[in-house]
């Protein structure tokens, strides 16, 4: 494993997570409270509420039905399977919602060096920041903030002690700006996006699957994209690709 660019004791010192943003303005929406978390406008709140009567009608006649068929091996196994799919779409709506709820706020300069040491706080581990000096960007601070942090916990997660810490950096190549985190992990199982970002969807434990999903919402308020790659030295880099600042 080639030697990474951080380590115990070699991280730049911190900056508090109050710094104020590009023109002044300190960045106001907390980057950890996930989509999840966040209360839906009242039109989506209403739109779930609709949406949620007829799944509780459908749990409730899978019950009774369970008691008819309880001499019935075939269609009790049915039935189970019918009773844990509808719990996962009760559980996958809200969800869902929340993440479309977000909304960006209209386009203006931030303070993209800010914005990575309030994800570097927000992230709860040890991340190396490359860039000494950060390209322009336009967008919302507090949203992409939040992007940044999904992807920094995901690249500390999957970091095993000993590993270098991962790093994030950012570069303008051509019309785009490319926010890029490294991690020397133990990898992606699939560079495909469609395979990555799924609702719901993790391998890791008490973890509710809605990180790369929020993130890739985030790139796309942007106009941007979500990209992953597996590096031959291992690990993997995910870059976060918005338009240039013009």
């Amino acid at each position: 494993m080639p030697a990474g660019p951080g380590g115990a004791g070699g991280n730049p010192s911190r900056v508090p997570p109050d710094r104020e943003g590009a023109g002044g303005n300190p960045l106001t929406v907390p980057p950890d409270q996930d989509a999840g978390r966040r209360p839906l406008p009242p039109d989506l709140a209403r739109l779930l509420h609709d949406v949620r009567g007829p799944l509780n009608s459908l749990t409730l006649h899978v019950k009774l039905l369970e008691s008819a068929a309880m001499d019935d091996a075939t269609a009790e196994a049915a039935l189970r399977t019918t009773k844990e799919q509808l719990a996962r779409l009760t559980e996958m709506l809200p969800a869902a919602f929340a993440v479309v709820a977000l909304e960006a706020a209209s386009p203006r300069p931030v303070d993209l060096g800010a914005i990575m040491e309030v994800a570097r706080d927000q992230s709860g581990g040890q991340v190396t920041l490359a860039n000494t000096s950060w390209p322009p960007l336009l967008g919302d601070e507090g949203l992409l903030a939040l992007a940044v942090a999904h992807l920094l916990r995901n690249a500390l997660e999957a970091t095993p002690p000993g590993r270098p810490w991962p790093l994030v950096s950012a570069k303008v190549a051509g019309d785009e700006t490319l926010i890029e985190v490294r991690d020397w992990g133990t990898g992606l199982p699939t560079t495909n996006p469609k395979l990555l970002i799924k609702l719901m969807h993790s391998t890791k434990r008490g973890h509710r699957g809605l990180g790369l999903v929020t993130v890739e919402r985030i790139a796309r308020l942007h106009q941007g994209s979500l990209r992953f790659e597996s590096p031959p030295e291992g690990g993997a880099l995910v870059t976060l690709a918005l338009p240039v600042a013009k």
